[in-house]
């Protein structure tokens, strides 16, 4: 065990506050590789670039290599040491989103935009496995609360920048140069200062201990995570929560402006109330799992799911009225939605697999829901072109559902140990 440093305490505090912020700044600007397609979407096909079938082709694309980059990430993570994962990630996603400026045809942005899914999936595991290493048990509910405010930020500032710049401003292309500089250089400020572990800078943090067996221990972290009953309950909910977020994601501002009218940059502030809601349930959910449900985060989750389908009913309603209505009833469905997304993917999780195997465990569970996304890139249009929009809110609220039945036996567990 290395011997601390001098003034430790104080110096390990600094350097925890740093990698927040550091992983905080990575996946918020994450987020700006993503979240410009579907902005970009309603131009693309006004301006006949792109069939709306082809939208979902593309997406289609993306999310599968997303998928199975999810699993790959996680366990390279666990391996290598996240810095490298996430410093190449921003790097190819900014170089993808300018390749698609460049080269606007369907069998470029198709090939391109899915190997950006690949760059993508580095993100997630990775931070999170960073957090895990930096912040201990006891307090990672209340930060894990505040740092996931990162990808409603992320997805907020990247709603506002590219629907501002396909207004009447500037131009689709405008949207994707931009976006794809700025990964570029926040790529490299995480290349030059993030550091993988305390221990990389001589310190020790708290550690949840475990009891292993020899064969355990042989056994390597990403197996073990993968057969786990509960990573896999995780999972299977994440499916669902993952399919109604993409779906959001994706085609929210071609409905408003199919079915509500809106300007292609009112879609794109209005879409902002999906997430504006989520940032109040992540900061609330935070401090909610640390005070209530330290021992079973999972059960949070559980109750979150059940607000999102009322709050699911209820948005069917709401839609019909104004402006700020339709805010209102995406900013309810973010709320909840928002919680039970980031437990299930993030904090509950990172408890089943502690420091050791995190990236391993939240990759499982985003590998698993990322199928889920993969749907929403081709099946809500199917249905919307065959039965409406209303048919759409219809199969989110039956997954919605389904993903209540599945998480039960897990909230039912009075404590979920690490691995």
């Amino acid at each position: 065990m290395p011997s601390p440093l001098p003034h430790a305490s104080h110096n390990l505090r600094n350097l925890q506050l740093r990698m927040v912020l550091l992983t905080y700044i990575a996946y918020f600007f994450y987020y700006f590789g993503r979240k410009y397609f579907g902005i970009i979407t309603p131009t693309l096909v006004e301006e006949g670039i792109l069939t709306k079938n082809q939208i979902g082709l593309i997406q289609t694309g993306y999310l599968s290599v997303y998928a199975i980059g999810q699993f790959v990430s996680g366990a390279l993570g666990d391996k290598h040491g996240p810095k490298k994962l996430i410093f190449c990630g921003m790097l190819c996603s900014g170089l993808a989103a300018i390749a698609i400026g460049l080269f606007p045809v369907f069998g470029v942005i198709f090939i391109v935009y899915s190997l950006n899914g690949l760059a993508q999936s580095t993100g997630w595991s990775n931070n999170c496995k960073l957090i895990s290493a930096w912040i201990p048990h006891s307090k990672r509910g209340r930060v894990m609360g505040f740092w996931m405010t990162c990808y409603i930020g992320g997805s907020l500032g990247a709603n506002t920048l590219a629907g501002y710049l396909v207004g009447e401003n500037y131009s689709w292309k405008h949207a994707v140069f931009i976006h794809g500089a700025i990964l570029i250089l926040v790529g490299i400020v995480q290349g030059l200062f993030l550091i993988n572990t305390p221990e990389d800078k001589n310190h020790q943090i708290e550690r949840r201990s475990r009891h292993e067996s020899s064969s355990t221990k042989k056994q390597s972290s990403f197996v073990r995570m993968l057969t786990h009953p509960v990573i896999l309950m995780y999972g299977a909910a994440y499916f669902s929560l993952k399919f109604v977020r993409y779906t959001f994601f994706t085609w929210l501002p071609l409905y408003l402006v199919e079915t509500k009218g809106f300007a292609k940059d009112i879609s794109a502030y209005a879409s902002n109330g999906f997430e504006a809601g989520g940032f109040l349930g992540l900061l609330l959910g935070g401090v909610i799992a640390d005070k209530l449900f330290v021992k079973n985060r999972g059960r949070l989750a559980w109750l979150a799911l059940i607000g999102m389908t009322v709050g699911l009913f209820a948005f069917r309603g709401l839609a019909q009225g104004g402006l700020w209505m339709v805010v209102l009833g995406l900013a309810l469905v973010g709320f909840f939605l928002y919680i039970a997304d980031s437990l299930v993917s993030g904090t509950a999780a990172q408890d089943v697999g502690g420091a050791e195997n995190s990236g391993s465990a939240t990759g499982i569970v985003n590998g698993i829901g990322s199928l889920g996304g993969i749907l929403s890139g081709i099946l809500p249009i199917w249905i919307q072109q065959r039965y409406g929009w209303d048919a759409v809110f219809i199969l989110f609220i039956l997954l919605s559902i389904s993903a209540i039945l599945i998480l039960t036996p897990a909230a039912k567990r009075k404590e979920i140990r690490k691995s």
